[in-house]
């Protein structure tokens, strides 16, 4: 996956609204969560630069081996 495609994979999941609300139901951000985390893992199991970036500045969250 590319940058670019990453990036934009990530604004739909996260949608307009993530960034203009600033209160967001519980269930509902578990979902978000989940759904960011998982778009992370396929890109950078797909080689995209910034996901393998994040999974490595995030050791607490991502295992990689």
């Amino acid at each position: 996956m590319t940058n670019t495609k990453f990036a934009q994979k990530l604004a739909e999941t996260l949608g307009d609204n993530f960034f203009l609300c600033d209160m967001f139901d519980q269930e509902e951000l578990f979902e978000l969560q989940d759904k960011v985390a998982k778009l992370i893992v396929k890109a950078s199991n797909e080689g995209c630069g910034i996901a393998t970036a994040m999974v490595k500045k995030l050791p607490h969250t991502f295992t990689t081996s």
